[in-house]
């Protein structure tokens, strides 16, 4: 910048010096025209043709230069130009000087002219360069009149060389008027352009300064803003919280171009043009994603990542895509809870925020979103509800239990009256009377009551039994062998009895009760047929056997499994099983399964029960082991 202000100035003073000499040329042209034609003409007369033809081509020369020059724009070209032109126009007039010095009519042709050629050099040439010629030529003019005798003079010759002398005057007295106007014209124009070139380079060392300025101001401008991306990018990295950044310019572009009438129901317009969708999608690039995002999508780099990106959320992705792009549009932001995918399968419930940074409003270039990974929340609150609906649920068994335990009882104390009444009548009744068989069918109700009080009993957990130590597998193989099968071949029982197992400890007759009934349940699932699966074995249990269990007590349990391929059940059956009352058999009492687990209960067991519609039902009863065990 420096460089090229220094070097202005010359150019200017240059640019200045040849305008000066171009519109001297031109004047001195226009004014000595006339006399060259004359001149021409006069030597031509005097039968003078050398002298008469150097003046022809004078003004040829002069008339090309100005011809010339018009068409001629930068210095280089003008500066050449004239010096050739005035180096012809100059060396043509010495040669008409110093020849006109040998002729005989020295008087008409040369003197006084030879006098204004030394001026009219200097003038045209400069200093330095017109001095050389000027002197040169002065040299050998001198030469010239030395050696040369003057002819004599006669009164034409004196009339001619008083003309002359009277042209020479007036010639040098023009030419001098013009070189000073000129001259003068020029250096206040050389002074104005010098002037104005200091103001402009004033005023470039203040741009410079301001410029230097700018310069350091965006220097540190950049330095802060890469250290502000550098900590961006190292928050960016470490953050604990997911994070990744798109770019959505053509969305953008997509979004406004479409109608006016679209703007206002975006939604409804994307829902009628599914295709648009399609298109939108592959214009949101993911450019950025930190390693928590690659830690909870566990994917083992970006690359993996980007090519994955479509099973993230590829239950809902068109409808994610219409609800975050619509958000973005109107507000610039856009926060949901979703269900995601890992790219291994696995189940996330997921918080999203989106949101468009400050500056990139108009574009979409960057959008900034943050993940936060709710599953753990989530499965924490469904466990305290389940747990809840499970309190909620031993509450309600609990006091069905406590008011089965009171009518169980009451049906005791009257059960009681009404056996004793019936012993006495049967000791006064005779052996052969129709009475006897009243009172036996009354006897036989009385039992079947006494059945129902005693399961009511062991639902209620007050049932008085009489603890022994048994093995489960003979347990079962008296069962299947004393229980009367169902009829036909349509059922196929299998049993697998485990080796190696602990004995328990229970009435035996009240767990036979609860095998009974369970098996039962399995004959009446199996309507068009199928098989019975019984088996046994030990488990250590730690912790709840199944998600809708309630905690066990840890330790040593034997098992008696009994799976079937029947019809199942449903979730909401399922979920009342055990409730005392509660049947899906037509003629059923609903009091079976909640003895079961009363009795089970009442033992420091546990009974499971897993099923699904037309997949079957499993029924697992946990007894507690003890030490010995069965060989």
């Amino acid at each position: 910048m420096e460089t090229a202000n220094k070097t202005a100035e010359p150019d200017e003073a240059r640019l200045a010096e040849v305008d000066y000499h171009r519109r001297q040329n031109r004047l001195v042209v226009y004014v000595a025209a006339p006399s060259m034609i004359f001149y021409a003409g006069f030597y031509f007369y005097l039968s003078a043709y050398f002298h008469s033809s150097i003046f022809i081509l004078m003004f040829i020369n002069a008339a090309a230069a100005i011809i010339v020059s018009r068409h001629l724009k930068d210095i280089k070209s003008l500066t050449v130009h004239k010096r050739i032109t005035a180096g012809i126009a100059f060396a043509l007039l010495a040669a008409n000087l110093l020849v006109g010095l040998w002729d005989e009519n020295i008087y008409y042709v040369v003197l006084p002219w030879i006098f204004i050629y030394p001026m009219t050099t200097v003038m045209f040439f400069g200093r330095k360069l017109g001095f050389i010629i000027a002197t040169a030529f002065s040299i050998v003019a001198l030469v010239f009149v030395l050696v040369n005798d003057m002819p004599p003079w006669d009164a034409r010759h004196i009339k001619m060389f008083q003309y002359n002398m009277a042209g020479a005057l007036l010639s040098s007295l023009v030419m001098s008027v013009i070189y000073e106007k000129t001259r003068m014209k020029v250096q206040d124009e050389l002074a104005v352009s010098q002037n104005a070139y200091r103001l402009a380079e004033l005023h470039q060392r203040e741009t410079n300064l301001e410029l230097q300025q700018e310069i350091e101001r965006r220097k540190q401008t950049e330095k802060a803003l890469a250290e502000s991306e550098l900590h961006y990018r190292a928050l960016f990295e470490e953050s604990v919280v997911p994070l990744w950044e798109e770019s959505w310019p053509q969305v953008k572009t997509f979004l406004d171009d479409l109608p006016p009438e679209a703007h206002h129901h975006l939604v409804s317009y994307f829902h009628d043009n599914p295709q648009a969708i399609e298109k939108y999608i592959p214009c949101m690039h993911v450019t950025a994603v930190n390693r928590a995002t690659l830690k909870l999508c566990n994917a083992d780099s970006q690359s993996t990542l980007f090519r994955n990106l479509s099973q993230l959320i590829a239950s809902d992705m068109p409808g994610f895509v219409v609800q975050r792009m619509v958000s973005l549009y109107l507000t610039g932001r856009y926060d949901a809870e979703l269900i995601g995918t890992t790219l291994t399968g696995r189940k996330l419930h997921l918080l999203v925020s989106s949101m468009i940074p400050a500056g990139y409003e108009d574009s979409w270039e960057k959008i900034f979103n943050s993940v936060y990974d709710a599953t753990d929340r989530v499965a924490m609150e469904e466990e305290k509800k389940r747990v809840d609906q499970q309190m909620q649920n031993a509450r309600q068994i609990q006091a069905i239990a406590t008011l089965a335990g009171g009518i169980a009882h009451q049906f005791n104390n009257a059960l009681a009256a009404i056996y004793g009444n019936l012993d006495l009548l049967e000791m006064n009744t005779p052996e052969n009377t129709g009475n006897r068989k009243i009172l036996t069918s009354l006897k036989t109700s009385s039992s079947r009551m006494s059945s129902l009080t005693d399961q009511l009993l062991a639902y209620a957990e007050g049932g008085k039994y009489q603890p022994q130590k048994f093995s489960i597998n003979d347990l079962v193989i008296d069962l299947i062998h004393s229980r009367a099968m169902p009829a036909g071949n349509a059922i196929q029982v299998i049993s697998q009895l485990g080796g190696d197992i602990f004995l328990a400890e229970g009435d035996v007759t009240q767990i036979k009760m609860v095998v009974d009934v369970v098996l039962s349940n399995a004959f009446e699932a199996l309507q068009k047929g199928g098989i019975v699966k019984i088996s046994t074995g030990r488990r250590l249990i730690g912790e709840a056997v199944t998600k809708n269990d309630p905690p066990a007590r840890q330790g040593v349990y034997t098992f008696i499994r009994i799976e079937d391929n029947g019809i199942g059940m449903t979730d909401e059956t399922l979920q009342r099983i055990f409730e005392p009352f509660f049947t899906t058999k037509i003629y059923g009492r609903g009091l079976g399964m909640a003895a079961a687990f009363g009795i089970i209960k009442n033992h420091d067991g546990l009974i499971t029960v897993d099923s699904e519609p037309g997949q079957g039902t499993i029924v697992v009863i946990y007894l507690p082991g003890i030490e010995s065990q069965a060989t």
